[in-house]
Protein backbone atom coordinates (compact mmCIF):
# COMPACT_ATOMS: atom_id res chain seq x y z
CA UNK A 1 0.00 0.00 0.00
CA UNK A 2 1.34 3.46 -0.92
CA UNK A 3 2.50 5.92 1.70
CA UNK A 4 -0.06 8.45 2.94
CA UNK A 5 -0.19 11.61 0.88
CA UNK A 6 0.50 14.66 3.00
CA UNK A 7 0.61 18.44 2.74
CA UNK A 8 3.95 20.24 2.74
CA UNK A 9 5.15 22.06 5.84
CA UNK A 10 4.72 25.38 4.05
CA UNK A 11 1.13 24.49 3.13
CA UNK A 12 0.32 23.53 6.74
CA UNK A 13 1.74 26.81 8.02
CA UNK A 14 0.10 28.97 5.35
CA UNK A 15 -3.26 27.27 5.78
CA UNK A 16 -3.79 29.32 8.94
CA UNK A 17 -3.53 32.51 6.88
CA UNK A 18 -6.98 31.81 5.46
CA UNK A 19 -8.73 32.15 8.78
CA UNK A 20 -6.43 35.02 9.71
CA UNK A 21 -7.73 36.82 6.61
CA UNK A 22 -11.31 35.86 7.44
CA UNK A 23 -11.06 37.54 10.83
CA UNK A 24 -10.00 40.83 9.30
CA UNK A 25 -13.27 40.96 7.40
CA UNK A 26 -15.71 38.82 9.37
CA UNK A 27 -14.70 39.29 13.02
CA UNK A 28 -14.83 43.02 12.48
CA UNK A 29 -18.29 42.63 10.97
CA UNK A 30 -19.40 40.28 13.74
CA UNK A 31 -18.01 42.45 16.53
CA UNK A 32 -19.02 45.90 15.36
CA UNK A 33 -21.81 45.74 12.78
CA UNK A 34 -24.63 45.57 15.34
CA UNK A 35 -23.38 48.59 17.27
CA UNK A 36 -22.65 50.40 13.96
CA UNK A 37 -26.22 49.78 12.81
CA UNK A 38 -27.61 50.84 16.19
CA UNK A 39 -25.48 53.81 17.20
CA UNK A 40 -24.27 55.21 13.85
CA UNK A 41 -26.84 54.28 11.19
CA UNK A 42 -29.74 54.51 13.63
CA UNK A 43 -31.46 51.23 12.82
CA UNK A 44 -33.90 49.93 15.40
CA UNK A 45 -33.40 46.55 17.10
CA UNK A 46 -36.21 45.01 15.05
CA UNK A 47 -34.61 46.02 11.75
CA UNK A 48 -31.20 44.74 12.86
CA UNK A 49 -32.65 41.42 13.98
CA UNK A 50 -34.59 41.07 10.72
CA UNK A 51 -31.50 41.70 8.59
CA UNK A 52 -29.49 39.11 10.51
CA UNK A 53 -32.28 36.55 10.38
CA UNK A 54 -33.03 36.97 6.66
CA UNK A 55 -29.34 36.62 5.86
CA UNK A 56 -29.13 33.35 7.78
CA UNK A 57 -32.29 31.97 6.19
CA UNK A 58 -30.73 32.63 2.79
CA UNK A 59 -27.56 30.89 3.99
CA UNK A 60 -29.60 27.72 4.50
CA UNK A 61 -29.90 27.56 0.70
CA UNK A 62 -26.74 29.37 -0.35
CA UNK A 63 -24.22 27.36 1.69
CA UNK A 64 -25.17 23.88 0.42
CA UNK A 65 -25.34 25.22 -3.15
CA UNK A 66 -21.83 26.63 -2.86
CA UNK A 67 -20.55 23.42 -1.33
CA UNK A 68 -22.08 21.39 -4.14
CA UNK A 69 -20.73 23.74 -6.82
CA UNK A 70 -17.22 23.63 -5.36
CA UNK A 71 -16.98 19.89 -4.84
CA UNK A 72 -18.28 19.22 -8.38
CA UNK A 73 -16.03 21.77 -10.08
CA UNK A 74 -12.81 20.84 -11.83
CA UNK A 75 -9.70 22.77 -12.81
CA UNK A 76 -5.96 22.30 -13.03
CA UNK A 77 -5.77 23.90 -9.57
CA UNK A 78 -8.22 21.45 -8.02
CA UNK A 79 -11.83 21.70 -6.89
CA UNK A 80 -11.56 24.14 -3.98
CA UNK A 81 -8.47 26.33 -4.35
CA UNK A 82 -9.66 28.49 -7.30
CA UNK A 83 -12.69 29.78 -5.42
CA UNK A 84 -10.45 31.28 -2.73
CA UNK A 85 -8.41 33.26 -5.26
CA UNK A 86 -11.47 34.33 -7.25
CA UNK A 87 -13.68 35.39 -4.35
CA UNK A 88 -11.37 37.19 -1.93
CA UNK A 89 -11.22 40.58 -3.77
CA UNK A 90 -15.02 40.77 -3.98
CA UNK A 91 -15.36 39.81 -0.32
CA UNK A 92 -12.99 42.65 0.58
CA UNK A 93 -15.10 45.17 -1.38
CA UNK A 94 -18.40 44.20 0.23
CA UNK A 95 -16.88 44.03 3.70
CA UNK A 96 -16.24 47.76 3.26
CA UNK A 97 -19.69 48.47 1.83
CA UNK A 98 -21.40 47.02 4.92
CA UNK A 99 -19.87 49.90 6.88
CA UNK A 100 -21.13 52.66 4.57
CA UNK A 101 -24.39 54.53 5.03
CA UNK A 102 -25.38 56.53 1.92
CA UNK A 103 -29.13 56.70 2.69
CA UNK A 104 -29.44 57.08 6.47
CA UNK A 105 -30.93 54.57 8.87
CA UNK A 106 -34.27 56.30 9.25
CA UNK A 107 -35.28 55.66 5.62
CA UNK A 108 -36.52 52.50 3.95
CA UNK A 109 -33.66 52.83 1.47
CA UNK A 110 -31.19 52.83 4.37
CA UNK A 111 -32.62 49.60 5.78
CA UNK A 112 -32.66 47.94 2.34
CA UNK A 113 -29.10 49.06 1.62
CA UNK A 114 -27.89 47.67 4.95
CA UNK A 115 -29.64 44.37 4.33
CA UNK A 116 -28.47 43.94 0.73
CA UNK A 117 -24.81 44.77 1.41
CA UNK A 118 -24.71 42.48 4.45
CA UNK A 119 -26.35 39.56 2.63
CA UNK A 120 -24.03 39.89 -0.39
CA UNK A 121 -21.01 40.10 1.92
CA UNK A 122 -22.22 36.89 3.58
CA UNK A 123 -22.60 35.18 0.20
CA UNK A 124 -19.06 36.14 -0.76
CA UNK A 125 -17.77 34.95 2.59
CA UNK A 126 -19.47 31.62 1.80
CA UNK A 127 -17.91 31.53 -1.66
CA UNK A 128 -14.42 31.86 -0.15
CA UNK A 129 -14.74 30.17 3.21
CA UNK A 130 -16.54 26.93 2.33
CA UNK A 131 -13.89 25.89 -0.23
CA UNK A 132 -11.22 27.01 2.25
CA UNK A 133 -12.67 24.84 5.02
CA UNK A 134 -13.15 21.84 2.73
CA UNK A 135 -9.56 22.18 1.55
CA UNK A 136 -8.13 20.74 4.80
CA UNK A 137 -9.89 17.45 4.13
CA UNK A 138 -8.26 17.00 0.72
CA UNK A 139 -4.79 18.39 1.44
CA UNK A 140 -3.72 15.25 3.34
CA UNK A 141 -4.73 11.67 4.00
CA UNK A 142 -3.14 11.69 7.45
CA UNK A 143 -5.56 12.23 10.35
CA UNK A 144 -2.91 13.70 12.66
CA UNK A 145 -1.88 16.20 9.99
CA UNK A 146 -5.54 17.16 9.59
CA UNK A 147 -5.56 17.97 13.31
CA UNK A 148 -2.40 20.04 12.81
CA UNK A 149 -3.89 21.86 9.82
CA UNK A 150 -6.98 22.76 11.82
CA UNK A 151 -4.85 23.75 14.81
CA UNK A 152 -2.96 26.19 12.57
CA UNK A 153 -6.31 27.41 11.32
CA UNK A 154 -7.41 28.02 14.92
CA UNK A 155 -4.16 29.87 15.59
CA UNK A 156 -4.74 32.02 12.50
CA UNK A 157 -8.31 32.68 13.59
CA UNK A 158 -7.28 33.79 17.05
CA UNK A 159 -4.28 35.82 15.92
CA UNK A 160 -6.69 37.62 13.61
CA UNK A 161 -9.10 38.17 16.46
CA UNK A 162 -6.25 39.49 18.63
CA UNK A 163 -5.26 42.01 15.98
CA UNK A 164 -8.83 43.03 15.16
CA UNK A 165 -9.91 43.32 18.79
CA UNK A 166 -6.75 45.13 19.86
CA UNK A 167 -6.50 47.55 16.95
CA UNK A 168 -10.15 48.21 16.13
CA UNK A 169 -10.92 50.64 18.98
CA UNK A 170 -7.67 52.51 18.22
CA UNK A 171 -8.32 52.65 14.47
CA UNK A 172 -11.99 53.52 14.93
CA UNK A 173 -11.16 56.53 17.08
CA UNK A 174 -8.16 57.56 14.93
CA UNK A 175 -10.28 57.58 11.76
CA UNK A 176 -13.17 59.32 13.55
CA UNK A 177 -11.36 62.62 13.86
CA UNK A 178 -9.20 64.48 16.34
CA UNK A 179 -10.22 64.18 20.01
CA UNK A 180 -13.01 61.71 19.15
CA UNK A 181 -14.23 59.71 22.15
CA UNK A 182 -16.65 57.48 20.24
CA UNK A 183 -16.43 56.02 16.75
CA UNK A 184 -18.12 57.82 13.87
CA UNK A 185 -19.29 56.46 10.52
CA UNK A 186 -16.04 57.39 8.78
CA UNK A 187 -14.12 55.61 11.53
CA UNK A 188 -15.93 52.36 10.80
CA UNK A 189 -15.58 52.73 7.01
CA UNK A 190 -11.84 53.41 6.97
CA UNK A 191 -11.13 50.65 9.48
CA UNK A 192 -13.00 48.22 7.22
CA UNK A 193 -10.93 49.44 4.25
CA UNK A 194 -7.65 48.76 6.08
CA UNK A 195 -8.69 45.26 7.11
CA UNK A 196 -10.03 44.37 3.68
CA UNK A 197 -6.79 45.35 1.95
CA UNK A 198 -4.80 43.18 4.37
CA UNK A 199 -7.04 40.14 3.82
CA UNK A 200 -6.44 39.68 0.08
CA UNK A 201 -2.73 38.62 0.09
CA UNK A 202 -3.37 36.31 3.05
CA UNK A 203 -6.08 34.44 1.14
CA UNK A 204 -3.82 34.24 -1.91
CA UNK A 205 -1.02 32.72 0.20
CA UNK A 206 -3.33 29.78 0.93
CA UNK A 207 -4.12 29.39 -2.77
CA UNK A 208 -0.49 29.37 -3.89
CA UNK A 209 0.92 27.14 -1.12
CA UNK A 210 -1.72 24.40 -0.97
CA UNK A 211 -2.29 21.33 -3.15
CA UNK A 212 -5.26 18.97 -3.32
CA UNK A 213 -3.83 15.47 -2.95
CA UNK A 214 -7.09 13.62 -2.23
CA UNK A 215 -9.17 13.23 -5.35
CA UNK A 216 -12.45 11.48 -6.01
CA UNK A 217 -12.07 7.99 -7.43
CA UNK A 218 -12.91 7.71 -11.16
CA UNK A 219 -16.51 6.47 -10.74
CA UNK A 220 -17.36 9.45 -8.50
CA UNK A 221 -15.53 11.93 -10.73
CA UNK A 222 -17.38 10.76 -13.84
CA UNK A 223 -20.80 10.46 -12.23
CA UNK A 224 -23.40 13.13 -12.96
CA UNK A 225 -24.13 15.37 -9.99
CA UNK A 226 -27.25 14.25 -8.13
CA UNK A 227 -28.45 17.00 -5.79
CA UNK A 228 -31.03 14.76 -4.13
CA UNK A 229 -28.47 12.03 -3.43
CA UNK A 230 -26.06 14.61 -2.02
CA UNK A 231 -28.63 16.08 0.35
CA UNK A 232 -29.70 12.58 1.43
CA UNK A 233 -26.07 11.73 2.08
CA UNK A 234 -25.75 14.78 4.32
CA UNK A 235 -28.92 14.44 6.39
CA UNK A 236 -28.46 10.69 6.89
CA UNK A 237 -24.85 11.14 7.97
CA UNK A 238 -25.44 10.86 11.71
CA UNK A 239 -21.96 12.05 12.64
CA UNK A 240 -22.23 15.17 10.48
CA UNK A 241 -25.61 15.93 12.06
CA UNK A 242 -24.08 15.57 15.54
CA UNK A 243 -21.33 18.05 14.62
CA UNK A 244 -23.99 20.34 13.14
CA UNK A 245 -25.92 20.33 16.43
CA UNK A 246 -22.81 20.89 18.53
CA UNK A 247 -21.59 23.75 16.36
CA UNK A 248 -25.00 25.42 16.22
CA UNK A 249 -25.06 25.59 20.01
CA UNK A 250 -21.38 26.45 20.38
CA UNK A 251 -21.49 29.22 17.82
CA UNK A 252 -24.69 30.66 19.25
CA UNK A 253 -22.74 31.08 22.46
CA UNK A 254 -19.43 32.14 20.91
CA UNK A 255 -20.44 34.47 18.07
CA UNK A 256 -23.54 35.72 19.85
CA UNK A 257 -21.33 36.76 22.73
CA UNK A 258 -18.87 38.51 20.40
CA UNK A 259 -21.73 40.49 18.87
CA UNK A 260 -22.75 42.02 22.22
CA UNK A 261 -19.53 41.89 24.25
CA UNK A 262 -18.74 45.52 23.43
CA UNK A 263 -21.99 46.53 25.18
CA UNK A 264 -20.76 44.77 28.36
CA UNK A 265 -17.42 46.57 28.30
CA UNK A 266 -18.81 50.00 27.44
CA UNK A 267 -21.85 50.05 29.71
CA UNK A 268 -20.98 47.66 32.57
CA UNK A 269 -17.23 48.23 32.89
CA UNK A 270 -17.61 51.87 31.75
CA UNK A 271 -14.64 51.87 29.38
CA UNK A 272 -14.52 51.94 25.59
CA UNK A 273 -10.76 51.26 25.55
CA UNK A 274 -11.12 48.08 27.66
CA UNK A 275 -12.79 46.46 24.64
CA UNK A 276 -9.29 45.69 23.34
CA UNK A 277 -8.23 43.93 26.54
CA UNK A 278 -11.41 41.96 27.23
CA UNK A 279 -11.83 40.77 23.63
CA UNK A 280 -8.12 40.11 23.01
CA UNK A 281 -7.31 38.00 26.09
CA UNK A 282 -9.42 35.00 24.91
CA UNK A 283 -7.70 35.03 21.54
CA UNK A 284 -4.22 35.11 23.09
CA UNK A 285 -5.21 32.22 25.32
CA UNK A 286 -6.57 30.28 22.34
CA UNK A 287 -3.32 30.71 20.41
CA UNK A 288 -1.41 29.23 23.36
CA UNK A 289 -3.95 26.46 23.85
CA UNK A 290 -3.97 25.56 20.14
CA UNK A 291 -0.27 24.70 20.27
CA UNK A 292 -1.19 21.69 22.41
CA UNK A 293 -4.19 20.57 20.35
CA UNK A 294 -2.46 17.86 18.25
CA UNK A 295 -0.91 16.27 21.36
CA UNK A 296 -4.16 16.48 23.32
CA UNK A 297 -6.14 14.98 20.44
CA UNK A 298 -3.66 12.12 20.17
CA UNK A 299 -3.93 11.39 23.90
CA UNK A 300 -7.62 12.07 24.64
CA UNK A 301 -9.31 11.80 21.26
CA UNK A 302 -10.99 14.56 19.26
CA UNK A 303 -14.42 14.23 20.83
CA UNK A 304 -13.12 14.44 24.39
CA UNK A 305 -10.94 17.48 23.69
CA UNK A 306 -13.98 19.24 22.23
CA UNK A 307 -16.25 18.24 25.12
CA UNK A 308 -13.88 19.12 27.96
CA UNK A 309 -12.89 22.43 26.37
CA UNK A 310 -16.51 23.62 26.23
CA UNK A 311 -17.15 22.66 29.86
CA UNK A 312 -14.13 24.66 31.03
CA UNK A 313 -15.03 27.61 28.79
CA UNK A 314 -18.46 27.68 30.43
CA UNK A 315 -16.76 27.79 33.84
CA UNK A 316 -14.66 30.77 32.74
CA UNK A 317 -17.75 32.70 31.64
CA UNK A 318 -19.50 31.87 34.91
CA UNK A 319 -16.59 33.46 36.78
CA UNK A 320 -16.99 36.60 34.66
CA UNK A 321 -20.73 36.66 35.31
CA UNK A 322 -20.26 36.41 39.08
CA UNK A 323 -17.51 39.06 39.17
CA UNK A 324 -18.51 42.56 40.35
CA UNK A 325 -18.09 45.12 37.59
CA UNK A 326 -15.29 46.85 39.50
CA UNK A 327 -13.35 43.61 40.14
CA UNK A 328 -11.19 43.67 37.02
CA UNK A 329 -8.76 40.93 38.19
CA UNK A 330 -11.63 38.44 38.63
CA UNK A 331 -13.08 39.41 35.25
CA UNK A 332 -9.71 38.95 33.57
CA UNK A 333 -9.19 35.58 35.30
CA UNK A 334 -12.47 34.29 33.87
CA UNK A 335 -11.56 35.74 30.50
CA UNK A 336 -8.19 33.91 30.51
CA UNK A 337 -9.83 30.57 31.37
CA UNK A 338 -12.39 31.11 28.64
CA UNK A 339 -9.65 31.81 26.12
CA UNK A 340 -7.05 29.14 26.90
CA UNK A 341 -9.66 26.43 26.42
CA UNK A 342 -11.03 27.89 23.19
CA UNK A 343 -9.52 24.90 21.39
CA UNK A 344 -12.63 23.00 20.35
CA UNK A 345 -12.90 24.37 16.81
CA UNK A 346 -9.95 22.39 15.36
CA UNK A 347 -11.49 19.22 16.74
CA UNK A 348 -14.93 19.88 15.29
CA UNK A 349 -13.36 20.56 11.88
CA UNK A 350 -11.43 17.30 12.00
CA UNK A 351 -14.62 15.53 13.06
CA UNK A 352 -16.31 16.86 9.91
CA UNK A 353 -13.57 15.17 7.85
CA UNK A 354 -14.15 11.96 9.81
CA UNK A 355 -17.87 12.18 9.05
CA UNK A 356 -17.14 12.61 5.33
CA UNK A 357 -14.93 9.51 5.35
CA UNK A 358 -17.60 7.59 7.25
CA UNK A 359 -20.29 8.48 4.72
CA UNK A 360 -18.05 7.82 1.71
CA UNK A 361 -17.51 4.27 2.93
CA UNK A 362 -21.20 3.84 3.66
CA UNK A 363 -22.69 5.37 0.50
CA UNK A 364 -19.82 5.63 -1.99
CA UNK A 365 -20.34 9.40 -2.23
CA UNK A 366 -17.69 11.87 -1.03
CA UNK A 367 -19.11 15.26 -0.05
CA UNK A 368 -16.23 17.42 1.22
CA UNK A 369 -17.73 20.70 -0.01
CA UNK A 370 -21.34 20.17 1.02
CA UNK A 371 -20.33 18.63 4.36
CA UNK A 372 -18.25 21.67 5.18
CA UNK A 373 -21.09 23.85 3.92
CA UNK A 374 -23.31 22.12 6.47
CA UNK A 375 -20.72 22.88 9.14
CA UNK A 376 -20.51 26.47 7.91
CA UNK A 377 -24.27 26.72 8.01
CA UNK A 378 -24.19 25.66 11.66
CA UNK A 379 -21.71 28.43 12.44
CA UNK A 380 -23.86 30.98 10.62
CA UNK A 381 -27.01 29.68 12.27
CA UNK A 382 -25.36 30.12 15.64
CA UNK A 383 -24.14 33.55 14.60
CA UNK A 384 -27.65 34.48 13.49
CA UNK A 385 -29.37 33.26 16.64
CA UNK A 386 -26.75 34.88 18.83
CA UNK A 387 -26.58 38.08 16.80
CA UNK A 388 -30.32 38.41 16.25
CA UNK A 389 -31.18 37.39 19.80
CA UNK A 390 -28.54 39.36 21.66
CA UNK A 391 -29.76 42.81 20.64
CA UNK A 392 -33.44 42.30 21.48
CA UNK A 393 -32.45 40.69 24.78
CA UNK A 394 -30.45 43.79 25.66
CA UNK A 395 -33.47 45.99 24.97
CA UNK A 396 -35.64 43.54 26.92
CA UNK A 397 -33.43 44.34 29.91
CA UNK A 398 -34.08 48.06 29.31
CA UNK A 399 -30.84 48.92 27.50
CA UNK A 400 -30.89 52.47 26.06
CA UNK A 401 -28.31 53.36 23.40
CA UNK A 402 -25.78 56.09 24.22
CA UNK A 403 -27.14 56.56 27.76
CA UNK A 404 -26.02 55.67 31.29
CA UNK A 405 -27.62 52.30 32.03
CA UNK A 406 -29.70 51.36 35.07
CA UNK A 407 -28.51 48.64 37.46
CA UNK A 408 -31.15 46.30 36.06
CA UNK A 409 -29.96 46.98 32.50
CA UNK A 410 -26.32 46.34 33.42
CA UNK A 411 -27.23 43.07 35.13
CA UNK A 412 -29.20 42.08 32.05
CA UNK A 413 -26.28 42.87 29.77
CA UNK A 414 -24.07 40.72 32.02
CA UNK A 415 -26.49 37.81 31.71
CA UNK A 416 -26.68 38.08 27.92
CA UNK A 417 -22.89 38.34 27.50
CA UNK A 418 -21.69 35.84 30.10
CA UNK A 419 -24.33 33.66 31.79
CA UNK A 420 -26.39 32.59 28.78
CA UNK A 421 -23.31 31.63 26.70
CA UNK A 422 -21.92 29.65 29.67
CA UNK A 423 -25.10 27.57 29.78
CA UNK A 424 -24.95 26.97 26.03
CA UNK A 425 -21.34 25.74 26.21
CA UNK A 426 -22.38 23.10 28.73
CA UNK A 427 -25.28 22.06 26.46
CA UNK A 428 -22.82 21.72 23.56
CA UNK A 429 -20.54 19.56 25.70
CA UNK A 430 -23.42 17.22 26.53
CA UNK A 431 -24.20 16.82 22.82
CA UNK A 432 -20.66 15.48 22.32
CA UNK A 433 -21.71 12.32 24.15
CA UNK A 434 -23.74 11.36 21.06
CA UNK A 435 -20.51 10.92 19.04
CA UNK A 436 -19.42 7.28 19.45
CA UNK A 437 -16.84 6.96 16.65
CA UNK A 438 -13.35 6.61 18.15
CA UNK A 439 -10.27 8.00 16.43
CA UNK A 440 -9.16 4.42 15.75
CA UNK A 441 -12.50 3.74 14.05
CA UNK A 442 -11.91 6.77 11.81
CA UNK A 443 -8.36 5.59 10.95
CA UNK A 444 -9.69 2.17 10.01
CA UNK A 445 -12.30 3.75 7.72
CA UNK A 446 -9.63 5.80 5.96
CA UNK A 447 -7.45 2.72 5.46
CA UNK A 448 -10.32 0.88 3.78
CA UNK A 449 -11.13 3.89 1.61
CA UNK A 450 -7.49 4.24 0.55
CA UNK A 451 -7.41 0.58 -0.51
CA UNK A 452 -10.66 1.10 -2.45
CA UNK A 453 -9.28 4.16 -4.27
CA UNK A 454 -6.05 2.40 -5.21
CA UNK A 455 -8.04 -0.42 -6.70
CA UNK A 456 -10.35 2.00 -8.58
CA UNK A 457 -7.44 3.94 -10.10
CA UNK A 458 -5.78 0.69 -11.20
CA UNK A 459 -8.87 -0.53 -13.04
Amino acid sequence: MNQLKKASKAAVFCYGFGDLASQFVWTFVGSYLSIYYSDVVGLGPGAIAAIMLIARIWDAFNDPMMGAIAENSSSKFGRFRPWIAFGCPFLAIFAVLTFTNPFGGGSSAGVIYAGVTYIIAGMLYTLVNIPYGALAGVMTEDSEQRNTLNAFRNIGMNVGMIVVNALSPVLLLAFSGQDATVATGSGYTWTAIVYSIISIPLFLAVFFSSREVLQRDPPQAKAKFDFGATIKSLVTNKYLMIVFAIMSVQMTAFMGRIAVCSFYVIYCLHSFTLISLIMTIPSIGAVVGSLFVPALAKKLGKRNVLMYSMIIQGAGLLIMYLAPFDNLPMIIAGDVIFGIFNIGFPMSLSMVSDSVDYMEEKSGLRTDGTAYATYGLATKLGNAIGGAGGGPLLFLFCYVANQEQTVAAMNGINMVVNLFPAILFVVGALLCLLWDMTDQDADDIRARLRARREQAFQE
